[in-house]
């Protein structure tokens, strides 16, 4: 992970979820991130060449009409390739989509995208361990991220592609004690996201210096806590009594 790095945001929809059933993708969306900006965009809709369930259609908003005036992959196919190629490959859920669009390719006579790739979802799991849902549309409004259209590629890759900034930052504020003892673990991620740990943790080495905890941690027996907020108990104001019974209620509310 560097500055000069891109990461392409991807997101796709499909008529299923097996390439190898004849499932086709029918929008592909890519948001490219560098420096934690977003530098490049580009969304289009792709003719199937099949009939597109109304299940999917009610899903994504995509009709028949519309994936029939669209771009077949084959025609397609050449310039996403060279869009992701020297990339790197990021998504909401990594396992599903970089397969998908690598049999697609195949399918057309492309090598697959030899790149590397990483989940947003298992990145968020491990940085936000606390959230009670890891779906992108809930960590959307956790993060106030704008998410107009789930379910649509164009959509679901803008808000991954904010949501990988946010991680990202995550990461940075990660105190370098806790990250070194992450990676000693190595915990089993997809793909190449553990990767992301790595590279973060070799940054923080080259450091001359470590940057000082914030108030709220301290460490104790090598780990990284944070510390108990004190709730003060009792606290009354004075000049408020509580009334003790009816007549004193009533002398309340009437003013």
């Amino acid at each position: 992970m560097n500055n000069n790095s891109i990461y392409s945001v991807v997101d796709i929809e499909t008529t299923g979820t097996d390439p190898n059933n004849a499932d086709r993708i029918i929008q592909f969306s890519c948001y490219q991130v560098q420096d934690n900006q977003i530098i490049n965009e580009f969304t289009t809709d792709i003719n199937p060449q099949q009939t597109i369930s109304s299940r999917i259609s009610q899903l994504t908003g995509i009709d028949q009409a519309r994936v029939n005036a669209a771009q077949s992959f084959d025609s397609l196919a050449g310039k996403i390739y060279q869009l992701l190629s020297g990339t790197i490959f990021v998504a909401h859920n990594v396992n599903f989509d970089f397969p998908f669009l690598n049999s697609e390719f195949q399918r057309v006579g492309y090598p697959e995208l030899e790149l590397e790739a990483i989940d947003t979802v298992t990145l968020s799991q491990l940085l936000l361990p606390t959230l009670t849902s890891y779906r992108l549309s809930d960590m959307s409004k956790y993060f106030n991220i704008f998410h107009d259209h789930p379910h649509s590629a164009n959509g679901d890759a803008y808000a991954t592609a904010r949501l990988l900034i946010v991680l990202f930052k995550q990461l940075q504020a990660l105190p370098a004690m806790t990250l070194s003892q992450v990676v000693r673990i190595h915990p089993k991620l997809p793909l190449d996201t553990f990767t992301v740990l790595q590279q973060m943790d070799a940054s923080n080495r080259t450091q001359a210096t470590t940057p000082d905890l914030p108030d709220y941690l301290y460490i104790s027996n090598g780990l990284v806590l944070r510390k108990k907020e004190l709730i003060e108990k009792n606290v009354r104001n004075p000049e408020f009594e509580f009334p003790k019974n009816k007549t004193s209620k009533e002398k309340i509310i009437a003013g």
